[in-house]
């Protein structure tokens, strides 16, 4: 009985860990970032900040240095400065460094433009039709949900318990 109760648990630990990987594919599957655009985007948009050279130089006591893009919320703009809560920023060769959303204040003599953050449906379509489809292939390959069927083939000539020792 103690056997059959750790395996119940152990599958649903799985199915569990599971369902957290696919709702995290989702969330990262339904956002993409629109064309560069020059206008200044209001508070509380997430934006991802294309920074020039000039810009990279004016941020990199702050940012650190070779800082290509940064990623997070507009929580001011000046004529002159625009502050955001950074959650990303991606360097010059394409590594990536994770933010906790420390507000960094940006010159706009430094921004070469602004890419909006918006949900994409097409993306997350697709990506749920995956998610759903590799979850059919499992449950019906792994037989997920238990089914078969312990009943003996008539056409078989040795029954279950039989030895065929010719």
């Amino acid at each position: 009985m103690r056997d059959l109760r750790d395996r119940r648990v152990g599958l649903t630990r799985r199915c569990t860990a599971g369902l957290c990987a696919g709702l995290l594919a989702f969330q990262l599957g339904c956002h993409t970032y629109l064309p560069t655009q020059e206008l200044v985007p209001v508070a509380g948009r997430e934006v991802a900040v294309e920074l020039n050279d000039r810009g990279r130089l004016m941020v990199a006591g702050q940012l650190g240095e070779s800082v290509l893009r940064v990623d997070g919320t507009v929580v001011s703009s000046t004529d002159s400065m625009i502050t955001m809560r950074v959650s990303r920023t991606v360097q010059v060769r394409g590594s990536t460094a994770v933010w906790a959303g420390e507000s960094v204040q940006i010159p706009q003599a430094g921004v070469r433009g602004y890419r909006l953050r918006e949900f994409s449906r097409g993306r997350s379509v697709a990506l749920a039709v995956g998610i759903v489809g590799v979850l059919v292939f499992l449950a019906t390959s792994i037989d997920l949900f238990g089914g078969g069927s312990d009943k003996p083939d008539p056409t078989d000539p040795c029954p279950p318990n039989c030895t065929n020792d010719k």
